[in-house]
């Protein structure tokens, strides 16, 4: 099986090689006229990211959204840390481990409401988390009031990252306040983004200022053209 991003056909016009990471396609980097190797083109997008701002499709991490009474205590179970105290609109990075102790998968959850939670897993690990979830549920906890399901592929997402990626969401935001002060660090909100309903993210995976922008997969191509556009 093939998974393509809301981006592929963009991408494949931009000439970019593709790499497999689970099933998915994703471009391993931009070439330019003139770049003769793959170090250069990664060397010049790590300059953008450092220095301005760049942008990267990562609508392959999986995605996982739980709901119920007892969501907190699932999530306390299967993460190394606590998740049952994080407060609504706040968003804590955490590491899963398997039965013998070694690490399953890292990623972010997200608190949306009392008791909802969206879980962000890495792409080639989403169906590994989905099963020990069922696991757990079934086996270990099956008295716990609580129901997940996948939404890998009913959100579109793009990370932007680098000192100008609030600049450029700026352009494009109509209805949030981006500044440090209004829309701290792991935390997150919902928005008007070039006139698309979304979810965005304060979460950085580079060390740099950055957003992770979440919308409806079919809105997915008109979100990447709209940042591509102002970028």
């Amino acid at each position: 099986p093939q998974r393509f991003t809301t981006s592929h056909q963009q991408t494949i016009e931009m000439g970019a090689p593709m790499i497999e990471a689970g099933l998915w396609y994703r471009p391993s980097y931009f070439p330019r006229a003139g770049e003769t190797t793959w170090r250069q083109s990664c060397d010049r997008e790590v300059g953008y990211v450092r220095q301005t701002v760049g942008v990267c499709d990562v609508s392959t991490l999986g995605k996982i959204d739980i709901q119920g009474p007892d969501a907190g205590k699932l999530l306390d179970f299967v993460y190394t840390g606590m998740f049952s105290t994080l407060k609504v609109g706040r968003v804590r990075y955490g590491l899963m481990l398997r039965e013998d102790g070694t690490v399953m998968d890292d990623g972010t959850c997200a608190r949306m409401g009392p008791e909802h939670f969206v879980m962000t897993t890495t792409t080639a690990a989403a169906g590994e988390v989905m099963r020990h979830l069922e696991f757990v549920t079934q086996a270990l906890h099956p008295d716990w009031a609580v129901a997940f399901t996948s939404v890998t592929e009913q959100w579109a997402v793009a990370s932007l990252n680098g000192p100008r990626a609030r600049d450029l969401l700026e352009e494009l935001c109509e209805d949030v306040d981006l500044s440090p002060e209004g829309f701290k660090f792991m935390s997150w909100k919902e928005a008007t983004i070039a006139g698309i309903k979304a979810r965005i993210f304060r979460i950085s995976f580079t060390g740099d200022l950055a957003f992770e922008i979440n919308v409806p997969a079919d809105k997915g191509m008109a979100l990447w053209t709209a940042l591509m556009t102002a970028g």
